[in-house]
């Protein structure tokens, strides 16, 4: 149940789920809206073809209303003016239907109530929606944690406005500005308190530099990042407000990688593993039980894997090792075939008569999809290394874990385990480099290729 709610999480996110629950309320309650007004117009005998027209019209009214960005954030989808322009827009969109085609009956009258009854409706219905959310928020319901970064006044000011304006927003923790480690502390503190979102204060004074790496290691984690706009930002209009802070935030994304692109790869790794866990099935339970056969622990081998941005989670593969193997590799230290952090023996003892097996076929790794399923990986991607690589790694190392790991790579296509680990990081740079969906689809193809010829698997 855990690993399901794990996954859920992961493909859906707090803020998208509450983002969609709330659309589609709106979408509901703004139907409703114009029902009672067609019902209203033909109430008054005036035209029970608009009954007959509803489907039709209902479409219309919510695109309208769509077009309008009436079921965006919150300061959008309460705007009067937004409704009032909507519903004109309708009215005005019927008229010429009803002009072109006058067999359809709608009088300018029956056209006008409509509009008008359906205009109320909905406004009270939004009135009395953002009524209810705003209860629940002051009841701690449905609030999304955040992480507070700058200096001592920058937090108060915005603790004191969170106090003050209970919202959606609730305080997961906060990060001083002025020390300077505080990239790592925002980490730190992301990984402590699973905050799902970060807001900047000071972010002026900040060096580019910097701020550029605090918005790339946010974006890696899929936390998004808001900033306390400075009077200049302000007067120039760049601004999205927050969902009940109190005050205007901008919404910062990192160049380049907020994209069609990434959308789609995400899009891919998802139907992806998920086709692939449905497909598989069979041959899991297969392993599963051979692994049980063939020595004794469990089945699934749960490792600790450093991926984007240095967060840690839990990686997922079949147990291919003898139950003690991770206790017996301080003793095979001396045996390492592999030059750097890596660890790594072409004939090592610990491993299994099935595990072999399973090694040269990579079905080891399989389990992954369900990492990918949950965001931790990618199909795609750098191989998340074991902490104990991560310990041993150069800074230089590092620019490796600018990326989300994948399953396969750059690397596993270009020679895997014969090749060195300073040639696995610079295969990974030049892969996060030169990144695009067809480069991803070009090594998912030579993947194929590289398991079945088993290069460099062992």
């Amino acid at each position: 149940m855990r690993l399901l709610r794990d996954i859920m999480k992961k493909l859906l996110g707090f803020k998208l789920l509450r983002r969609f629950t709330s659309a589609l309320i709106l979408m509901l309650a703004d139907g409703l809206a114009l029902a009672i007004g067609l019902g209203v117009a033909a109430w008054g005998g005036r035209s029970d073809l608009a009954i007959v027209l509803a489907p039709l019209l209902l479409a219309a009214w919510i695109t309208l209303f769509s077009a309008f960005r009436l079921y965006d954030r919150a300061p959008v989808r309460r705007s009067p003016g937004g409704l009032l322009g909507a519903a004109f827009s309708w009215a005005g969109l019927v008229i010429i239907g009803a002009t072109i085609y006058p067999e359809s009956d709608l009088g300018l009258g029956v056209i006008a109530s409509a509009a008008v009854f359906g205009l109320l409706c909905s406004g009270a219905l939004r009135f009395l929606y953002e009524r209810a959310i705003g209860r629940i928020y002051r009841r701690g319901f449905g609030q999304t944690p955040v992480l507070l970064v700058g200096d001592a006044e920058g937090r108060m000011r915005l603790r004191r406005m969170m106090e003050h304006v209970p919202g959606a927003y609730a305080l997961a923790g906060e990060v001083d500005l002025g020390s300077g480690a505080y990239l790592a502390s925002v980490r730190e503190m992301l990984d402590r308190t699973e905050a799902r979102g970060v807001v900047l204060v000071g972010a002026e004074g900040l060096p580019d530099e910097e701020l550029l790496d605090l918005v790339h290691s946010v974006r890696l984690r899929g936390v998004p990042l808001r900033v306390v706009p400075g009077a200049f930002a302000l007067m120039r209009g760049r601004t999205i407000l927050s969902e009940d802070m109190g005050l205007p935030l901008l919404e910062v994304h990192y160049p380049g990688l907020d994209n069609t692109q990434r959308t789609l790869k995400r899009v891919l790794d998802v139907t992806v593993s998920l086709l692939g866990l449905v497909i598989l099935s069979p041959l899991f339970l297969a392993v599963a039980i051979a692994v049980r056969l063939d020595s004794p622990g469990p089945v699934l081998f749960r490792q600790k894997r450093v991926g984007a941005d240095e967060k840690v989670f839990v990686c997922y593969m079949f147990r291919s090792m003898q139950r003690d193997a991770e206790v017996r590799q301080a003793i095979l230290e001396n045996l390492n075939e592999v030059e750097g952090p890596a660890f790594k023996i072409r004939d090592d003892p610990r491993v299994t008569r099935v595990g072999r097996f399973l090694r040269r076929w990579s079905i080891d790794e399989s389990p992954q999809l369900v990492n990918v399923l949950k965001g931790e990986m990618s199909l795609v991607g750098p191989r998340p290394l074991p902490v104990r690589d991560f310990l041993m790694m150069e800074e230089s190392h590092k620019g490796r874990l600018g990326a989300v790991p994948g399953m396969t790579g750059y690397w596993q296509t270009s020679g895997r385990s014969d090749l060195s680990f300073e040639e696995m990081v610079r295969l990974d740079l030049y892969y996060i480099e030169n990144w695009s969906l067809s480069f991803d689809l070009k090594i998912i193809l030579k993947t194929l290729g590289a398991v079945l010829r088993r290069e460099g698997a062992y």
